[in-house]
């Protein structure tokens, strides 16, 4: 639904929406180089996060203006304190788990208030694991479901070729067929995600811009470019879940460890992107990862978003942004005082595991004095 001002738009906010790693951090990670940095990032499922403190960040500000997604993040950051990897791996929905809600329920007390009521009403929706238990992800595993036994087993084929050139031929002479292009065609009407998705941010995709065609390049390049058995993403929306062997960092067993020892580092909170840099000091962050932020405003929006950055990020800061369907306001950074990094854009584009994003990569211009340093690191230490 849209908020008070027409110019952007929210996400039902009493449901988790997304509740796997459905981007790439290894692109955040190489734009903004976190290590000994304060960041300020998006929630969403938690996964960019803490995927973001295995580069060992100084501390992350994580905003949602999603409580159910804080109470999703609040959950994990519960479960790296207290669980050992077999019992973390159980409660996610790595492995099967008979006591997945008695799990759950030993984390409570470490949860804030509304993030223990969520949990307290909605425990059932975590019965296959905590990456299962989003709106998107559970899409995805109707998608397989809807396909049809010869289509999932040409998914499993895929995900198990070799190498890209195998993969690449098996992509043209067996999955791009009519069906799979009639499939994308009505997975991409904008009908379908405004009346029965109901996906706000389709207001803001520029009416010109062809979802359709645009869709189709980007799984032709990850099936051409990319080796799709190496991605946990192709996992996830091929195959509706995880390969143990293909995980996101932060739910490997190493990840686990890491992310244990450096949990606490990260702050998680409820509010919007604008209100968070809105009410942030000066300096007071060394750069900030965005996601799609984009695909819910339209340019007015975005520029309140960036004129604010300019004045929350310190000089020298980074700015990742992706965007999908909406590439509105690529160039609006540098109307604050911001410089785009193109080749690193580019590079990311092509290399991203998520296969659906271009990238806007974004330095604050300016010299931060010694003094503003030394106050804003004493601030924060």
């Amino acid at each position: 639904m849209e908020n008070e001002s027409t110019s952007a738009a929210v996400l039902d906010q009493s449901a988790i929406w997304y509740s796997a790693c459905n981007e790439d951090t290894a692109s955040e990670i190489a734009a903004l180089q976190p290590k000994g940095k304060r960041l300020l990032c998006i929630t969403a499922s938690g996964s960019r996060a803490f995927d973001l403190l295995l580069a060992d960040p100084a501390h992350i500000v994580s905003i949602d203006q999603n409580p159910a997604q804080t109470a999703l993040a609040e959950l994990f950051a519960a479960a790296y304190r207290t669980f050992d990897y077999a019992s973390f791996s159980g409660l996610v929905g790595l492995r099967e788990e008979p006591a997945r809600l008695d799990l759950i329920d030993k984390l409570l007390p470490q949860l804030s208030p509304p993030s223990r009521e969520f949990w307290r009403r909605n425990r059932g929706i975590a019965a296959e694991g905590l990456l299962y238990c989003g709106r998107w992800e559970g899409f995805l595993r109707q998608i397989r479901r809807w396909a049809g036994k010869r289509r999932r087993k040409l998914a499993d084929r895929l995900l198990a070729a070799p190498d890209r050139e195998t993969q690449w031929a098996l992509w043209r002479q067996e999955w791009d067929d009519w069906r799979w292009r009639l499939f994308v065609r009505a997975m991409t009407a904008r009908s379908l995600w405004r009346w029965v998705m109901r996906e706000p941010g389709i207001a803001f995709i520029d009416r010109e811009f062809d979802m359709t065609a645009y869709t189709h390049d980007c799984f032709n390049h990850a099936a051409r470019d990319l080796h799709l058995r190496d991605l946990p993403f192709a996992w996830l929306m091929l195959s509706g879940g995880y390969d143990t062997e293909v995980l996101p960092p932060y739910l490997t067993e190493a990840g686990h460890a890491a992310i244990a020892q450096r949990v606490d580092r990260l702050e998680l909170r409820t509010l919007s992107l604008q209100q968070a840099i809105a009410e942030a000091e000066p300096g007071s962050f060394d750069g900030a990862s965005l996601s799609d932020y984009s695909s819910y405003c339209d340019d007015t929006v975005q520029r309140r978003v960036w004129a604010d950055l300019a004045r929350g990020i310190r000089p020298g800061g980074l700015v990742c942004e992706r965007k999908f369907y909406n590439k509105s306001g690529t160039d609006i950074p540098l109307e604050s005082g911001f410089t785009r990094n193109r080749k690193l854009e580019d590079a990311l584009r092509l290399s991203d595991g998520a296969l659906f994003y271009s990238f806007v990569v974004a330095r604050r211009e300016g010299i931060a004095s010694r003094d503003a340093c030394e106050i804003r690191d004493l601030r924060h230490s």
